[in-house]
């Protein structure tokens, strides 16, 4: 009887051990980087996202745009290195035809790409545990921006010449005179 017992004992802890490296039983190390090679597609037909980010779809809002082509905002997080996740991204952009038009890296990073007729911008954030990255695709905007600045030649005492960029405007109600040092309302 006490053989029986030992021997079904050994048995359980025999098929306990081959279960728990084969059956996903296994513990993994919490500090190893997950691979960012692998990429899936999300909302965005042509925006690659490394495998170990998942998607947030309560902080996500994505819509169908005007060309047919989904615009919007993707959220998504996941426990990886955000200086490699943004450098990861940068080579899945760049396979899929996107054009690296800007970027920032610090506490918070930044893309921007170009692909025609869109733009997206990717924001990243380091979390305590997740990293976040907030993926915008927008529709590519054809206003001329300097149509909407009303003209400092309407202006009483404004010369032209220092008054042409939109830099030179303090607020919509107001502008300051350089060589007055005084704050002129405008007629508008």
């Amino acid at each position: 009887m006490k053989a029986r017992t030992l021997l079904a004992g050994l048995a359980a802890a025999l098929l306990l051990a081959g279960c728990s490296t084969e059956g996903g039983f296994a513990l993994k190390n919490p500090f190893e980087q997950p691979s960012l090679t692998e990429s899936y597609i999300s909302q965005f037909r042509d925006v690659p996202i490394p495998a170990p980010m998942t998607s947030v779809t309560k902080e996500s809002y994505v819509t169908v745009g005007h060309d047919g082509g989904k615009i919007g905002l993707e959220s998504f997080e996941g426990r990886v290195e955000v200086g490699s996740l943004a450098n990861v991204m940068m080579q899945n952009m760049a396979r899929s035809g996107w054009q690296l038009r800007g970027s920032s890296a610090g506490m918070r990073s930044i893309q921007l790409y170009q692909k025609e007729p869109h733009y997206a911008v990717i924001f990243y954030s380091d979390g305590v545990i997740n990293s976040d990255m907030d993926v915008w695709v927008v529709n590519n905007v054809s206003v001329d921006i300097m149509t909407l600045v009303p003209e400092a030649k309407n202006i009483p005492g404004a010369g032209a010449s220092s008054f042409n960029t939109p830099s030179s405007y303090s607020t919509p109600s107001s502008f300051s005179n350089p060589a007055s040092d005084q704050v002129t309302s405008l007629p508008f």
